[in-house]
């Protein structure tokens, strides 16, 4: 008995399926990407030529980084030298153990010759950044530094950032993307390790915001409960007094309202990952935390200002211009009424016609 035509072409397309779904799969990620992660909605449409400018933007970023990563070997807080202290891990970590077994340790001794590698690769990485090589060096020479660093009894993450970016960046495509126009999918790729990196970033900012409102819950909405955190501070670290803090406790609720915006910002941080119009005013305020943080505390995290900037404040897939409804639109929560009355004016502008 024969197959009807509908049937055998049915068969074929089942015997097909594998790489028809491959391609299906491939295509809706994509399309899931653009729709959902680089635009808000249907007002914020994006061109091919537009995902061609933001890798461009990102392999830019993508150098600077690796410069940054030479400056800070070169001021110490990356060298090798800070991390090794002068005698081999008293209390190795499983990389410094694997190195034992297989190569032994005696050449960790070597501080200046592996500072100048890092160095080395470093500029290389800035100078070729598609070339595999020279970012594989980097994360290396980096894993490196924070396995001997934390082989001493105890744990320092002042690296720890670093080595993921440079984890990220090995995804990186080997091409070109400093020109207005690259193929297709390379691009994609750099939109997606860029998009990686920030999920990094804002994952440890949100992680801080739920911890602060998880260990205070309702004693956040107190007004005096900065002044508080902070004199409990300083009481227990035996610092001299802030100089922020008697404005700080003069101004209760004002600065309770700064302090309320900066918990928002920080729990829903990772919110702005799927949500370009949040990367810069996101960026802006996690830059202010950290200021005003210095001028509370005494503490700085000047590598963490600077990967706002670069992943946040200088966003590629940010929109080029500053949309107060779109920013109103895509904050958590609060976005929520302003979402609600741009669809009922679409929908009586609709009606109308």
């Amino acid at each position: 008995m024969s197959s009807s035509p509908r049937l055998r072409e049915g068969t074929s397309n089942l015997r097909s399926a594998p790489l028809g779904f491959r391609r299906l799969r491939t295509r809706g990620s994509g399309r899931w990407l653009r729709r959902n992660v680089l635009q808000f909605d249907a007002g914020d449409r994006r061109t091919p030529a537009d995902f061609s400018r933001a890798a461009a933007g990102v392999a830019y970023l993508v150098r600077f980084y690796y410069l940054f990563v030479f400056f800070t070997i070169a001021v110490s807080f990356l060298e090798y030298g800070k991390a090794f202290r002068g005698h081999l891990p008293t209390d190795p970590l499983w990389p410094i153990s694997l190195l034992n077994y297989l190569t032994g340790t005696e050449w960790l001794a070597h501080v200046t010759a592996i500072s100048v590698a890092g160095s080395t690769v470093a500029v290389l990485a800035f100078t070729f950044p598609g070339a595999l090589v020279w970012r594989l060096g980097v994360f290396l020479y980096l894993f490196l530094v924070g396995a001997v660093n934390n082989s001493y009894g105890s744990i320092n993450h002042g690296v720890h950032l670093y080595l993921f970016i440079s984890f990220a960046l090995l995804f990186l495509p080997p091409t070109s993307a400093h020109r207005e126009r690259m193929p297709r999918k390379a691009a994609m790729t750099y939109i997606m390790v860029f998009w990686f990196i920030q999920s990094i970033v804002l994952f440890c900012y949100s992680l801080a915001g739920y911890w602060k409102v998880m260990g205070n819950k309702l004693a956040l909405l107190e007004p005096d409960s900065l002044v508080r955190i902070l004199l409990a501070r300083l009481m227990s670290d035996t610092i001299p007094v802030p100089p922020l803090l008697p404005l700080v406790a003069s101004q209760p609720y004002l600065t309770q309202l700064l302090f309320l915006g900066i918990v928002y910002t920080q729990f829903f941080a990772l919110f702005a990952l799927f949500r370009p119009h949040l990367h810069r005013p996101f960026g802006m305020v996690l830059i202010s935390f950290h200021l005003g943080s210095y001028w509370l505390t005494g503490v700085l995290f000047p590598h963490h200002i600077v990967f706002l900037a670069m992943f946040l404040l200088f966003s590629p897939l940010a929109p080029a211009r500053f949309h107060f409804f779109g920013l109103a639109q895509s904050l958590p929560l609060l976005g929520i009424p302003f979402r609600l009355w741009c669809k009922h004016r679409s929908r009586h502008a609709a009606n109308s016609r």
